[in-house]
C-alpha cells in the first residue's frame, strides 16, 4: 500500500512537469495530473479565481486528498461501484486517485474484493509483460475477457499502455490496456 496515496504503490509514482498547484498554488511539491473541480472556492488560494475557474488539472498531493477536489466517474464504473455494500467509502476514495497511470482512453481504475485495486506499476520489458498479462485479468471498465497477444504480435508500442494493479485483499494482479 502506497504511503502517498493508499491505492498507488510509491514505486509507480509518477509526479506531472506541472509545477504550480492549481488549488493551493504551491510550487515546492511534487504536482500530479488530476482532472476534477473545486468544491468550495473559498477555501483555495486564490478564491475568486476558483470561483471563476473552478476545473483543476494538476494538484499536489495534499489537495487531492485534502476533499475539496471532486472528478467524476465514468457511467459503467460508477454502475459496478454503486452495487458494493460500501461505495460511500469507494466514491470517497475515488476522490483521491491522481491520474496514474497514463490512461490514454479515459480513466480506469480496477476494483476487487469490493476495494480498490493497487497501481503497482507497468512491465519493465517485453518478456515481464507477457509473462504478468498472462497471469492477470484483464479489467476495461469492468473484468473482459479482451486480451492482445504480445508473444505472437511482439511488444506494444509503449509498455505504459498496459498498467497493472494488484488487490490489496486477495493479491490478484489485474491489468489494464490503453493502447494507442
Amino acid at each position: 500500500m502506497g504511503q502517498r496515496f493508499k491505492h498507488i504503490a510509491d514505486s509507480a509514482l509518477e509526479p506531472c512537469e506541472g509545477t504550480v498547484c492549481h488549488h493551493c498554488e504551491r510550487d515546492d511539491r511534487p504536482i500530479f495530473e488530476y482532472s476534477g473541480r473545486i468544491v468550495d472556492p473559498k477555501l483555495a488560494a486564490d478564491p475568486a479565481l476558483a470561483e471563476e475557474e473552478p476545473e483543476v488539472s494538476e494538484l499536489c498531493a495534499d489537495c487531492i486528498l485534502g476533499g475539496n477536489v471532486v472528478s467524476d466517474m465514468d457511467d459503467r464504473l460508477r454502475a459496478l461501484v454503486d452495487k458494493l455494500s460500501d461505495s460511500r467509502r469507494l466514491w470517497r476514495e475515488f476522490q483521491q486517485l491522481p491520474e496514474i497511470p497514463l490512461f490514454m482512453q479515459g480513466f480506469d481504475w480496477p476494483l476487487c474484493c469490493d476495494d480498490w485495486c493497487e497501481f503497482v506499476g507497468c512491465a519493465e520489458n517485453h518478456q515481464s509483460l507477457i509473462e504478468r498479462h498472462e497471469q492477470s485479468r484483464a479489467w476495461d471498465r469492468g473484468p473482459t475477457s479482451y486480451r492482445r497477444d504480445f508473444r505472437r504480435d511482439g511488444a506494444p508500442e509503449s509498455l505504459r499502455e498496459i498498467s497493472f494493479f494488484r488487490c490489496h485483499h486477495c493479491r490478484r494482479e489485474t491489468h489494464i490496456d490503453q493502447f494507442t
